[in-house]
């Protein structure tokens, strides 16, 4: 009996993609690190996000980026257009919810990404999951639902702050499942810039259509726009793009689960956030599933030894 996940064909990992993969999921804990130190609105602060992000990579993959949208088909420039707009709704509700809620809790929604990717990826690609992957997929949501369930206790506007993070997980999921489909077809930069740029433009009418100013902020909120565009984005997620041609999308969802522990750690280190004992209790159950997750899916791949380059 097969055990793990498998994808029409593919072949084994390399090594440093998951080595990658843990480089990208470190980024991606400063984002809500980042976001709490900006007061402008969520979609302001994830339109400069998308903004900045293009304009740092139109000189690298812009050339690039005009031949693979020119090559795709109809169908593939709408779900590249489809793309960019889940990850401008990822952004805007996700963002929201850190204005609710705390750090911990918001990304602690988060878990539940590896549950909706595995779900979406046997429903749209064809991927099958059996128990023993979702086995530890399951251990690793538990773990971190341990962390900060007191926050999560408390109710009032942190409910709204977890249902905002709920729909920015589950729009983010689609936008990791649009891209693993189309990412064998396309460079990792390249793609990326065609997203953000969608994205930015999906954001940049959202916030005229809300009135929002585009200038009338400070320093640290300029501060906090840059840094999420070098850290959580250019070292986050256009890495997982990167990897998607080597790993499944449930594979990075999963490693995501890692987000929320890198994340209240940081916010206890930088805004002295209280960490309760539950945390490390999760923190301890969230590792070891995510770690046996990928080591399971790993060696269910492919025996094909890994040749390619990330």
């Amino acid at each position: 009996m097969n055990t793990g996940l498998h994808h029409t064909a593919r072949p084994r990992p390399p090594i440093k993609a998951y080595l990658l993969l843990g480089v990208g999921v470190l980024a991606v804990s400063f984002a809500a690190i980042f976001i709490k130190m900006t007061v402008a609105p969520p979609a302001i602060t994830a339109f400069y996000r998308m903004i900045m992000t293009s304009v740092i990579l139109l000189p690298i993959a812009g050339r690039d980026s005009w031949r693979l949208m020119r090559r795709f088909s109809v169908r593939e420039r709408g779900a590249v257009t489809a793309s960019g707009a889940l990850l401008a709704l990822h952004f805007i509700l996700w963002i929201g919810s850190l204005v609710y809620t705390s750090v911990a809790s918001s990304t602690l929604v988060l878990s539940l990404q590896p549950i909706f990717a595995l779900i979406g990826a046997r429903i749209f690609l064809g991927e099958r999951v059996v128990r023993k992957a979702w086995r530890y997929a399951l251990l690793a949501v538990v773990g971190t639902a341990l962390i900060g369930w007191r926050d999560v206790a408390a109710g009032g506007t942190a409910a709204l702050g977890d249902l905002l993070s709920l729909g920015g997980v589950v729009a983010v999921t689609g936008y990791l499942l649009i891209g693993q489909s189309l990412r064998h077809k396309a460079k990792a930069l390249p793609y990326s810039l065609l997203v953000y740029i969608v994205a930015a433009c999906v954001l940049g009418l959202y916030c005229v259509a809300r009135g929002y100013s585009f200038t009338d902020y400070g320093w640290s909120d300029w501060r906090a726009f840059i840094l999420l565009t070098l850290i959580p984005t250019i070292l986050g997620h256009t890495l997982f793009n990167a990897l998607l041609k080597f790993l499944p999308a449930s594979t990075v969802s999963m490693s995501i689960v890692g987000e929320p522990l890198g994340a209240t750690a940081l916010a206890y280190v930088i805004f002295g956030d209280q960490v309760p004992l539950a945390w490390f209790v999760g923190a301890a159950l969230s590792v070891t599933g995510i770690v046996v997750f990928m080591r399971v899916t790993h060696s269910a791949s492919a025996p094909d030894p890994a040749t390619a380059e990330v």
